[in-house]
């Protein structure tokens, strides 16, 4: 199958010639006679081709909770493919393999159970360095639970929350919030009470749209994130900050 003609060309399949051995747990068994790239081996991939936000958001969707398909959403809700443990693991076997040293460098900038694309732009923007265009803050946990302790219970609506970004040592969550899913009365309704809980028991909660993810809005918006979080960061330019978003969106 090295040769030109016997690859396969779609709109949905893209050829990719690789060289040298394949690392273990590269390939997964689809059906008899046909193989598709592991979670790892996309990333290793990717990381050895695409610039480092492009490769780090692909290492997030391998470890996240979302696939991009082409439909007006953009992407569909899945389980975890892998973590990043996992992966963490994949990459001890590709040592020497095209991409690693890449891949091992991104690491620890891609993050698990991100739920959306937009979801990992956020973050992503928010925390790569100034120099790649990001504002270089501390990374968050992303779609974790939060449980009100039992004498709180008179303060929350429900008796658990999950939230978007968290920074727990802050008390800090970041919310995206997507036209699509949060515009409905009952959306309204839901994320009133829970942004009203939250706070009630201690939360700081900041709220993020489309609108607020491009040019200054978005430096407003990593203001508001820093002294949340009580840090300062130094800032990327406009041009920096506006090329990686280009990237990310």
């Amino acid at each position: 199958m090295d040769g030109p003609a016997n690859r396969v060309h779609s709109d949905r399949v893209v050829s990719h010639v690789w060289s040298g051995p394949i690392p273990p747990g590269s390939l997964y068994h689809l059906a008899p006679g046909v193989l598709i790239a592991s979670p790892g081996f996309c990333y290793l991939m990717a990381s050895g081709s695409q610039s480092k936000p492009r490769a780090i958001s692909i290492g997030m969707e391998c470890v996240g909770l979302y696939g991009r398909r082409r439909d007006v959403r953009g992407f569909s809700d899945r389980g975890q493919l892998m973590t990043k443990s996992e992966l963490a693991g994949y990459l001890k076997g590709a040592k020497g393999c095209y991409g690693f040293r890449n891949a091992t460098r991104y690491l620890p900038y891609v993050l698990e159970r991100s739920r959306s694309p937009m979801e990992t732009c956020m973050v992503l923007v928010l925390t790569l360095p100034a120099r790649e265009g990001g504002f270089g803050l501390p990374r968050p946990e992303l779609n974790v639970t939060i449980r009100p302790r039992p004498e709180e219970f008179i303060l929350s609506q429900r008796p658990q929350y999950e939230v978007d970004a968290c920074w727990k040592r802050r008390r800090l969550v970041l919310e995206y919030n997507s036209y699509a899913d949060h515009l409905s009365r009952e959306a309204l309704d839901r994320d009133a009470m829970k942004a009203n809980s939250l706070r009630s028991l201690g939360w700081k909660v900041l709220v993020a749209t489309r609108a607020q993810l491009d040019g200054d809005a978005l430096t407003v918006l990593a203001h508001q994130v820093a002294r949340g979080l009580g840090v300062k960061r130094p800032h990327p330019g406009t041009g920096e900050r506006d090329r990686l978003l280009e990237e990310l969106l």
